[in-house]
């Protein structure tokens, strides 16, 4: 076998929101992307000046009949691009997650290898930050479609499963439950979990339904006293990067895959860096006035382009996960 056969290059879809000035959303995940090599086509779900972090913006939202001829008439049938990934974050209606399923799903009839990475934007800290409609639409979506990674934060998973997670029992029933639901997720992350009282980390876990052990891993993560806007899209796009190997143009070529919990722990002291830095960039601000009387400072943008070295690494050092024991006393 010859491996000095040439690698493609590796090409995703990302379809989230856009803003012009800050960083969540499409801008959050294409820059890093593109840094680390891979060829990201950007379909914004909405234009907007600003997030909504910030006291005001404006801008609209595309119509989901022009999302879905720009996916189905122009890149699927017009250009048949042969894509690696498909990465799916906010979208604002239910009839945008109907024609995007529907669409993916023809993708994969050609292109057999192609990963949708789904992150199910629905709410956070306990409240929706989408329409009651979306939670049965995702449902649905969920159980009816082969997904290659989904990204729920705890209330995402809690809305999803209908199980309150506040101990390491709970989370192992709450994936036990979500299998159950949606059998067709192979690997699932879930992030920003609390379970205790300890306020100086916080714990991601995840589990893949590929193995046969079904294991379920965690991670205990140093907590930044801060309020980051565009952190959860920047880990998706970077937990895609070390997740989905490269392809070689010749078939036989053999995978780099590694484990969803050896990527995902490279993925968090990636994410961990980039917001330590930004935290630390921003600190001028903080101490000079602005959130100068919160408890938790909001820095409404995270600092990507400074931290463009840390996107270039070749080894990424990785924090140490542990296994959820089969049986939580």
């Amino acid at each position: 076998m010859d491996y000095t056969s040439p690698i493609k290059c590796r090409k995703v879809l990302s379809i989230q929101s856009h803003v012009i000035h800050g960083y969540v959303g499409n801008k959050a995940a294409t820059f890093p992307l593109q840094y680390r090599g891979w060829d990201v086509d950007v379909l914004n779900t909405v234009q907007f000046s600003n997030h909504p972090g910030y006291e005001t913006f404006t801008g609209y939202k595309y119509d989901p009949k022009t999302l879905q001829d720009i996916v189905e008439n122009g890149l699927v049938d017009s250009l048949h691009i042969d894509y690696d990934a498909v990465l799916t974050g906010y979208l604002p209606s239910v009839e945008n997650l109907q024609n995007l399923a529907h669409i993916i799903n023809k993708m994969k009839e050609t292109n057999k290898h192609l990963k949708w990475i789904l992150d199910p934007v629905l709410g956070d800290n306990g409240r929706l930050y989408v329409s009651g409609d979306n939670v049965p639409a995702y449902k649905t979506l969920l159980r009816e479609n082969t997904i290659y990674l989904v990204t729920p934060n705890q209330f995402e998973m809690e809305t999803l499963t209908e199980i309150t997670i506040s101990s390491l029992e709970t989370l192992r029933r709450s994936f036990q439950e979500y299998h159950r639901l949606y059998p067709k997720t192979e690997r699932i992350v879930v992030t920003s979990l609390e379970l205790n009282s300890d306020d100086s980390t916080y714990i991601v876990a995840c589990c893949d339904t590929t193995n046969k052990d079904d294991d379920i891993w965690f991670f205990e993560v140093p907590k930044i006293k801060a309020h980051f806007n565009g952190s959860g899209d920047l880990f998706a796009a970077l937990l895609l990067d070390i997740l989905v190997p490269s392809r070689s143009l010749e078939v036989n070529y053999p995978s780099n895959h590694i484990p969803l919990h050896e990527a995902l722990g490279q993925t968090l002291w990636l994410v961990n860096e980039v917001l330590e830095r930004t935290f630390e960039l921003a600190r001028p601000l903080l101490v000079n006035g602005e959130n100068v009387d919160q408890e938790i400072p909001k820095i409404k943008d995270l600092r990507l382009i400074q931290c463009r070295a840390l996107f270039a690494l070749d080894c990424i050092p990785s924090l140490t996960p542990t296994r959820v024991p089969s049986t939580v006393v």
